[in-house]
């Protein structure tokens, strides 16, 4: 018996519906203590009024505080904190950015994702245009070779998957919500497979 390797990828374009807005709150002053403290208020402030969005899931980030020395000058200290905005309600999430930015936060980045429920829910259609697919190149390898598929003797079906990474589309960072388009992303599914061709069975 002659074993036939395959691989076979089914792929499909989707919008991208998740959201994700990073903004950071930045502090100086005199002594580090001083700067936590600022951090700390401006932080819960922004993160109650995110909380206050439905459907909006709200995240801390990456925190900093450190002395700043210069020459001929006294020691500062500067720190700040990221506020991580998720959702898919668009049109909520930058106003709300918006919103955050009056209070004096800065949008460090914005981009689009595919949420995992639209990957799932690709899942199921595009394993099985993969596995017919898969079928269709195999018979027609072996009836080439004058030979026929007798049976699958390994299969290796891989899970959804969005390729290139999320696409950033920030339009504007100012006091205004950001202008943002979603664009389009890739999910594919892939599968391996090894085949057992024999001659036909007569």
């Amino acid at each position: 018996m002659t074993v036939l390797h395959l691989s076979q990828t089914a792929e499909r374009m989707v919008t991208r519906d998740l959201l994700r807005i990073e903004l950071r709150v930045e502090e100086t002053a005199a002594d580090a203590r001083s700067v936590q403290a600022a951090i700390n208020r401006r932080m819960a402030a922004a993160m109650d009024r995110a909380r206050q969005v439905q459907g909006v899931r709200v995240e801390t980030g990456s925190y900093n505080v450190g002395a700043e020395r210069p020459q001929n000058a006294p020691a500062q200290w500067r720190g700040g904190q990221s506020l991580v905005l998720i959702g898919q309600d668009v049109e909520s999430l930058l106003k709300l950015a918006g919103a955050l930015q009056s209070d004096g936060l800065s949008t460090n980045s914005l981009a689009y994702q595919v949420s995992p429920e639209t990957a799932r829910g690709a899942e199921e259609d595009l394993t099985a245009e993969a596995l017919a697919a898969l079928d269709h190149r195999a018979a027609s390898i072996a009836d080439h070779m004058h030979l026929a598929v007798l049976r699958y003797r390994d299969l290796r079906v891989g899970n959804a998957e969005t390729t290139g990474p999320p696409a950033p589309r920030l339009a504007a960072i100012a006091a205004a919500a950001p202008v943002a388009e979603a664009g389009e992303a890739a999910i594919r599914v892939t599968i391996e497979a090894e085949l057992l061709l024999g001659p036909p069975r007569l």
